[in-house]
């Protein structure tokens, strides 16, 4: 193929080479679509030259210099056209370079140039690993079009994403070139058009403080700033377009246009890649419903707790292998087992945990009944829907007759059961911990340190589908059964002595004298970090020591610190990091424990810690910080074996040419994946499935006798300070401000935060990865920022002047793109 093609000689299959703005162009062009003419610079071009420079090629150069002369050598626009743009499932808007009112011979080859480096931005790079896009023979191809200078310019929605019934189009658009509108430089004028009959039924001025043209930006006179400056002829006009332009493609469009001297034209048209408010609405619905058939007649209270902590929004293929640890029979329940419990048969592999929207949430009903057939203990549904707040940290009530007479049966086997499970719990919690640290960690961990060091590579998929297989069952069964067992034995510790220590020193007492000992175990990871940060330990030692540990590690799709770049640059290692040692905390002999606690307490209440309470004090308050200190311990080790887990995910995704998007795929599928089933459509779909389950807002409490709750706004807290603004990308979010005037490049946190800021254009990207919800002064529905927006599920409202000096860093605000509100709290 030739290095330049004009727009009305690509064909169909021409996409690989010219990318998918310039083949939707062409195709425009082909059908009579009003698009100003141009041609594109094809990948075979980039791939040839980006790395020792286009003026290395005189054939080229001469080329690419003939095809301008041909426009009329005159103003144009100079656009990136990736092979990955404007397709079904990402926009790419704004992502890559555009260069307006280019003019003259260098300029164009130096336009050009700049749009293949911009293949390789910050922000670029962030929205394609934001949106799941597989870089694999990722290359640039470049449309030169003659310039619109644009007396108006905007952008069409052909179906308004916010209308439920999808009846309406939505326009956006300002003075001068659209530059304006899609960047966020100004608050648009906003119209809604009948999609039929091109009938005007809503405007709204803007505040339109400058435009763009071809020359830079100038200032708009005061008397227009708030002028329409589309008349409902025009808007009428626009709306025949945006329809010739739908029905061409067969599918709504994302379309920017510009009008001059009374004529419009078409600059792009990119598929509509956000979602409608119709779909948010029917996914909210099958959330409700899905509930409702699981809920318990007598009432069900959900509530974010426990594993919603670690696992806040897990993908499906870490959802279904997280069954493992959790369910009835699986690490948990297994455990449970070894303690003298016994998880309803009728649970099968069910956990205590749905997912609500796309969020682990506790089942207040279930949870009793991985430990008991017949629960003697309930979570009452009437006592915490008068008071959601004690869901938060629910606490069982015993009620053996909550099945009534038939409770009477059993009652004494309930009895039994429960003084064997806390008798076997008890005799456990004495010996456990060296058995624990001799027998059961060391094997497990050199097992799990000898399958990172192999090299899996050259493996088939069936055989690391069997190492999947087996590394789940290894780790979150087998060893999780034993792993959890901490985690009890330092919650019966600490209740034990509160119940030691509160006759004496009251319950306020009590809790300060348990923190006190409990202080300073547990927190290996955490002083590494620290001690890695203020430079007394050495990178290499963290990483052999926690290399397999990550921010949001419950998450299998999240990389682990060893396999970051520079730490394998670095120290040379082409595969997964392996941890040389890890650490599990000793019993540790406190001679001293009933003096310290002693010490707390009023000195007429010293000899009260004396005779055979102390014994039992000293005993007891060992077990708490030996069992704290193995608690963080095991959990460092099951990480160990979970790195494995993703391991084999990873190059599964390699081998089968899934790549990352294996974790949007669940356990069971794995076998079809190897056979050779195409999963494209069913990971597209859940994707976007996905999304907009994470858009709707979910309480942290959930009744089921008030489900309608998910998806609508919580009530305004009293005393919180409201702005209303325009709503651009629906859902809603509580969170830390973070106020931005620029886009700093170097404010790197995995810690979500709702970014308050001027406007955005695409530099702010790499923002929006770890951000919660988006909040502007400026910007409009369709503008770049709000699609993106969308595309990431974040939140958003705009029109808001002057909010970066209103809302301050780390005041925790709401923001709800639904409704155009953002509230702080």
């Amino acid at each position: 193929m030739a290095d330049v093609v004009f727009f009305d000689a690509i064909t169909e299959t021409d996409g690989p080479q010219v990318g998918g703005k310039a083949l939707s162009l062409g195709r425009m062009a082909r059908a009579g679509l009003p698009v100003p003419s141009g041609f594109v610079v094809t990948v075979e071009s980039y791939r040839r030259l980006f790395t020792v420079g286009l003026c290395s090629d005189v054939g080229f150069v001469n080329e690419v210099l003939t095809a301008y002369h041909q426009l009329g050598a005159g103003l144009v626009a100079v656009r990136s056209s990736a092979t990955a743009e404007d397709g079904a499932e990402a926009s790419f808007a704004g992502q890559q370079e555009t260069r307006l009112g280019v003019s003259g011979d260098e300029a164009v080859l130096a336009a050009i140039e700049s749009c293949w480096k911009s293949l390789h931005s910050e922000r670029a790079i962030a929205y394609r690993q934001q949106k799941g896009i597989d870089e694999t023979g990722l290359a640039m191809a470049v449309v030169v079009q003659k310039m619109v200078p644009a007396d108006v310019a905007g952008v069409l929605f052909t179906r308004d994403p916010q209308d439920p019934i999808g009846t309406r189009m939505s326009i956006e658009a300002s003075w001068g070139l659209g530059e304006a509108v899609v960047s966020g430089k100004v608050t648009p004028d906003r119209f809604q058009v009948n999609f039929d009959t091109g009938t005007v039924v809503f405007k709204q001025a803007g505040d339109k403080t400058l435009k763009i043209t071809v020359t830079g930006e100038e200032a708009v006179e005061e008397s227009q700033r708030r002028a329409l400056c589309l008349t409902d002829n025009e808007l009428s006009q626009l709306a025949e377009l945006g329809r010739r332009v739908e029905q061409f493609y067969g599918d709504p469009r994302d379309v920017e246009w510009a009008l001059h001297d009374g004529q419009f034209h078409v600059l792009q048209a990119r598929p509509i890649t956000t979602s409608t408010a119709t779909e948010r609405e029917t996914v909210r619905t099958a959330v409700i419903a899905k509930l409702q058939s699981i809920a318990d007649p007598r009432g069900t209270v959900w509530v974010r707790y426990n594993l919603s902590e670690v696992l806040p929004e897990p993908l499906p293929m870490t959802w279904g292998v997280v069954q493992r640890l959790i369910g009835a029979d699986g690490g948990f329940g297994a455990m449970n087992r070894d303690l003298g419990a016994s998880p309803d048969p009728m649970l099968g592999s069910e956990s205590a945990f749905d997912l609500i929207a796309g969020r682990p949430m506790c089942n207040l009903s279930r949870m009793p009944r991985m430990q008991f057939p017949h629960p003697p203990i309930e979570y009452p549904f009437d006592k915490l829907k008068a008071n959601p707040r004690l869901a938060l940290d629910p606490k069982p009530v015993l009620n053996p007759m909550r099945d009534g007479l038939r409770a009477w049966l059993r009652l004494p086997g309930i009895a039994w059961r429960l003084y064997s499970m806390s008798s076997t719990t008890r005799k456990l919690a004495a010996t456990f911990a060296d058995e624990f640290t001799t027998r059961i960690v060391p094997p497990f961990v050199q097992e799990a340190r000898d399958a990172l060091n192999e090299d899996w590579s050259k493996l088939d998929s069936a055989t690391l589908f069997k190492h999947f297989h087996h590394w789940t069952d290894r780790t979150l069964v087998q060893f999780a059964r034993h792993s959890l067992k901490p985690t009890v034995f330092a919650d019966l510790a600490w209740n034990t002595l509160f119940e030691l220590l509160k006759p004496k020193l009251g319950e306020p007492g009590a809790r300060t004298a348990i923190s006190e000992l409990a202080s300073g175990t547990g927190a290996e990871l955490a002083v590494a970090v620290k001690q890695l940060a203020d430079g007394t330990l050495d990178q290499r030692t963290f990483m052999e020591r926690f290399g397999h540990r990550c921010q949001n590690e419950m998450e299998l799709a999240q990389p682990r610190w060893s396999e970051t770049p520079n730490w394998n640059k670095a120290h040379g290692r082409s595969s997964v990091g392996v941890p040389q040692s890890v650490g599990v905390s000793p019993a540790i002999n406190f001679d001293d424990v009933a003096a310290r606690i002693a010490a707390l307490a009023p000195s007429q209440k010293h000899e009260q810690l004396s005779g055979p309470s102390r014994g039992q004090v000293t005993q007891w308050a060992e077990r708490l910080r030996v069992y704290l200190g193995l608690r963080e311990a095991a959990k460092n080790s099951l990480m160990l074996g979970y790195a494995v887990i993703r391991k084999a995910l990873v190059e599964l995704g390699r081998t089968t040419g899934l790549r990352n998007d294996v974790f949007c795929l669940q356990p069971e599928e794995l076998p079809e994946l190897i056979a050779g089933k195409d999963f494209t459509a069913v990971v597209r779909d859940r994707k976007k499935h996905r999304q907009l389950e994470l858009s709707l807002h979910v309480p942290a409490v959930v009744f089921s006798d008030t489900l309608d709750a998910i998806g609508r706004p919580e009530p305004v807290p009293v005393g919180a300070t409201t702005f209303e603004g325009v709503a651009i990308s629906v859902g809603s979010a509580d969170g830390l401000a973070l106020v931005l005037t620029e886009p700093t490049a170097s404010l790197h946190t995995d810690e979500p935060y709702i970014l308050v800021c001027p406007s955005t254009d695409p530099a702010w990207v790499p923002l929006f990865v770890h951000a919660k919800g988006l909040i502007m002064e400026t910007g409009g529905v369709l503008s770049h920022g709000a699609i993106v927006a969308r595309e990431f599920g974040l939140p958003a409202v705009a029109g808001l002047p002057g909010i970066t000096k209103q809302i301050r860093t780390g005041q925790r605000v709401r923001v709800d793109g639904t409704h155009g509100t953002v509230m702080i709290l």
